[in-house]
């Protein structure tokens, strides 16, 4: 298992017409933290092995990142409906970029209530499995998704995480990314985040991260 450490978050509220005059920032609802394995590592998915093994000639990073949203408290409030985590990958050379090759989850779902289901949770070696029991004569469990992946083989992937009726938006929530590197070069993960919450009285209310130089910046490679 890898210790990941994590980094509270500042959620800065977007101004737009209207918003509240004590629209403060948010604190202590939001931590990243994130690890930076080698490829080979104890626990990594056997298809990415396989893949780092068929490329040899290529040299991989594991960037394993968790998000981890707090529930609403009586001096923060609000409760999170939507999330992103993007990561831009670059080196100093705008021409050559690390490609996030393989990512994790490209999309992680829960079953709904009341369909014959129910759920359970492992962790293993940092990365969270939801697995799905059913009764044997009942019939195909129906999902929603939680957390969406995108931009596989492209320099600039981005999670989105998802708060449901059913499944509030809360907890850890581990994202991962099979990252080529370009050789003789610095590597760099520079990282954005985004959150939506709703509140009581104020409705749907937007968030930007503000991220100091440590999490913003992963150092991949030197």
């Amino acid at each position: 298992m890898t210790e990941i450490q994590s980094h509270e978050v500042e959620l800065v509220p977007e101004r737009t017409l209207g918003s509240p005059a004590d629209d403060a920032p948010l604190r202590g609802r939001l931590t990243f933290g994130w690890d930076v394995l080698p490829s080979d590592h104890e626990g990594a998915p056997a298809e990415w092995l396989s893949y780092v093994k068929a490329t040899p000639e290529r040299e991989f990073r594991h960037l394993l990142m968790v998000c981890s949203f707090r529930p609403e408290t009586p001096t923060s409030k609000g409760t999170f409906r939507h999330a992103s985590l993007g990561v831009a990958l670059s080196t100093p050379d705008p021409e050559a970029r690390p490609v996030a090759r393989l990512i994790d989850p490209g999309e992680r779902t829960r079953p709904v209530a009341g369909f014959g289901t129910g759920m359970s949770l492992t962790v293993n070696a940092g990365l969270l499995d939801v697995g799905v029991e059913r009764p044997p004569d009942a019939g195909p469990p129906k999902e929603e998704w939680i957390v969406r992946g995108h931009g596989a083989s492209q320099p600039n992937p981005l999670w989105e995480f998802r708060g449901t009726k059913r499944s509030p938006l809360a907890g850890d929530h581990p994202v991962t990314a099979l990252v080529e590197l370009v050789p003789d070069h610095p590597n760099t993960a520079e990282v954005l985040m985004a959150a939506e919450l709703h509140h009581r009285n104020w409705g749907i209310r937007r968030y930007r991260a503000r991220l100091t130089s440590t999490p913003h910046a992963i150092t991949l490679s030197g």
